[in-house]
């Protein structure tokens, strides 16, 4: 990556489509730098935020890497600013490594949910020996199973700053929800309910017809 030392407002660096940025670390003092919009990202895409690469800042080339990258909170693809932290061969990195997952697809097909509970794990590594993801392959997994950080296939020097036992990645068979049936209510049942409201209602206009009759008698009397 190619710095500048920044000497325009963040305003006007942002509109020539530049990113500001700083620089700062072992043997350097903390300088404002910017860089091209392009040559950043391009940087960012290669390494990440866990791998180091050279930036040449005036006839110096530096050891650094991304130690913070600062987005738009509403437009996450506009970098507002990031910083470079300088490293030697005997300094160690601290960053978060991202995980990839392989093969989904295949465990899914079998029936079975594929869970990322963390799609990053923490570790601390040699300078110069970042990775950029860690694989895991989830056809490796047994059925109703987890991955843990201590099954990460990790490179010498690297040390997890998690618990060994933090789970990653879950696989458990798809629950299926079971639908309780209503069984319709046989015809047979449904006539002989009727007959028997029919007679209820029958008996009940009798009894209404015999109390009238009842009381025209009184009158007359």
């Amino acid at each position: 990556m190619k710095l500048e030392k920044r000497t325009d407002n963040l305003r006007t660096i942002r509109k020539q489509q530049r990113i500001p940025g700083v620089i700062y670390g072992r043997e350097i003092e903390s300088t404002p730098v910017e860089t091209a919009f392009k040559d950043f990202v391009r940087t960012y895409q290669s390494y990440g935020m866990s791998m180091t690469f050279n930036a040449t800042l005036g006839d110096e080339e530096h050891q650094v890497y991304l130690k913070e990258v600062q987005t738009d909170p509403i437009r996450q693809n506009e970098i507002l600013h990031f910083d470079l932290q300088k490293v030697s061969a005997t300094d160690t990195i601290s960053a978060e490594i991202p995980i990839e997952i392989e093969n989904k697809e295949h465990a899914e097909r079998r029936g079975l949910v594929v869970e990322v509970i963390s799609g990053t794990v923490e570790m601390e590594f040699p300078a110069g020996s970042g990775i950029s993801n860690f694989t895991i392959d989830v056809s490796q997994i047994e059925d109703n199973d987890t991955f843990t950080v201590a099954d990460l296939d990790k490179p010498e020097g690297f040390k997890p700053l998690v618990p060994e036992d933090k789970v990653l990645v879950s696989l458990t068979w798809a629950q299926e929800e079971e639908i309780e049936e209503v069984e319709p209510e046989a015809e047979e049942d449904i006539e002989v309910e009727a007959i028997k409201q029919k007679d209820e209602d029958e008996e009940a206009e009798e009894a209404d017809e015999s109390e009238e009759a009842s009381e025209d008698t009184d009158d007359e009397e």
